[in-house]
């Protein structure tokens, strides 16, 4: 189901208060995850990096109270006639002394508040978009990050049965060349092979730490740990169909990013026209009362001024945000058709990886798990040779190493076309507690 509009317009609404609950930093400590659904919730509830997010949008949703906001007046006051040197002295004494106090207010013309208020919700409008693209890649990003790990916890399993399958063709062969009727190089072979299966299950064990500190760290974290196997990383669905609508632009409907493109567009045109409110100079008029100490009596004085745009009309910076609006609509545009190929190459990719899920689980591994039966069985009693028991045990290991590798790419295909649609991540939609 993609994102719909209410749907972007009820999560903007919330942001206050979920920036208000990532403010208040909920206390780390090591989690256990059983489902995509509660990876993704943990992470939106303790990522820094989403934390930073909301804090940018509320810097520029500040931006929105300040524009409306109209020049403070300015207060002045003016003592004239005071302190006389020289002369006949008739300014000494404070006799003649004039005081002048009165209030300048500068007036916005050409429209600078109205373009300040309409580029700031341009703005505002253009963070909110962005915000909700940081949500959908954390938790595209969380699901890609949770599958790799789990890929990782189960090829240790993968790599340690290799290595134990390994342990007893040495022993068989041992046996063998005991009986006389294989040579020693037959166990030497063998201890070789069981040697390089330890090593590569000591591998896939730190492989599987370093994916869960890859997690632990997306998620914002200490630690991370797996509870047992997953259901949902099993499941791949029915196989992915013609994708409908048949327009791509369709399907990208619910991606804020193509929603941003506009936006960013609409942006600029409102800096063009703040920039050319600009160009207009502000009137500035000033009210005095002035008293005259001499003869006692109080006198008003009003003016005006205003700057002579014989030089500065602002050209640099309309001449700016014009060149800033054809680069956001070539950008548009190119992002466009990007987007399109991005999601076309991402649809295509998922379908070949899940007919490869497919044809593993159907074909290949039942296969190698009857071709290793077979030999294991016949090894002992001399039917198969040491070199056919070691391909049967090694095309097994890595069918099985394979069928996992290709769910992995599976979930992370899938993750990827479902950002670019706006879409519920259909591994947290079916995703179930171990």
């Amino acid at each position: 189901m993609q994102i719909s509009a209410v749907w972007l317009a009820v999560t903007l609404a919330a942001l206050p208060a979920v920036v208000h609950g990532q403010d208040a930093r909920t206390p780390a400590g090591p989690i256990t995850i059983s489902s995509p659904q509660q990876a993704v919730a943990a992470a939106l509830a303790r990522s820094p990096a989403l934390r930073g997010a909301g804090a940018a949008q509320q810097a520029v949703r500040a931006d929105a109270l300040q524009a409306p906001l109209r020049p403070n007046p300015e207060v002045g006051v003016t003592v004239e006639n005071f302190g006389g040197l020289g002369g006949r002295g008739d300014y000494r004494g404070g006799r003649t002394v004039e005081t002048t106090i009165g209030v300048a207010q500068r007036l916005e013309l050409g429209g600078k508040r109205a373009a300040r208020i309409g580029f700031a919700a341009r703005s505002g409008e253009l963070a909110g978009l962005d915000f909700a693209s940081f949500r959908l890649d954390l938790t595209r990003d969380v699901i890609t990050a949770l599958a790799d790990a789990e890929a990782s916890f189960r090829l240790v399993a993968v790599e340690r049965e290799r290595a134990r399958l390994a342990g007893e063709t040495l022993r068989a062969a041992r046996a063998r060349v005991e009986a006389g009727r294989d040579p020693l190089l037959q166990a030497q072979r063998a201890e070789v092979v069981r040697a390089t299966a330890e090593i590569a299950a000591e591998r896939a064990q730190r492989d599987s730490e370093i994916a869960l500190t890859d997690l632990a760290a997306l998620i914002g974290a200490p630690r991370v740990d797996l509870a047992p196997r997953q259901a949902w990383f099993e499941d791949i669905g029915r196989a992915p169909g013609t994708p409908v609508p048949a327009d791509p632009l369709a399907r990208l409907a619910g991606n804020p990013d193509l929603a941003r493109l506009q936006a960013a567009v609409q942006q600029q045109i409102a800096n063009v026209a703040l920039q050319r409110s600009t160009a207009v100079p502000d009137l500035t008029v000033q009210g005095y009362a002035r008293r005259f100490e001499e003869t006692g009596e109080t006198a008003f004085v009003a003016g005006a001024s205003i700057p002579l745009p014989f030089s500065n009309r602002n050209q640099g910076g309309i001449a700016r945000a014009q060149a800033e609006l054809l680069r956001a609509e070539a950008e548009a545009d190119r992002t466009r058709i990007a987007l399109v190929a991005a999601l076309t190459a991402a649809e295509q990719r998922t379908a070949l990886s899940w007919r490869t899920v497919q044809s593993l689980r159907r074909d290949a591994l039942p296969a190698a798990e009857q071709a290793a039966r077979f030999a294991s069985g016949g090894f002992a009693e001399g039917k198969f040779s040491f070199l056919e028991v070691l391909d049967a045990q090694r095309a097994l290991s890595d069918a099985r190493a394979q069928l996992i590798d290709a769910i992995r790419e599976f979930h992370t295909r899938r993750a990827a076309v479902e950002r670019l649609r706006g879409q519920q991540p259909a591994a947290m939609a079916n995703g179930s507690a171990r």
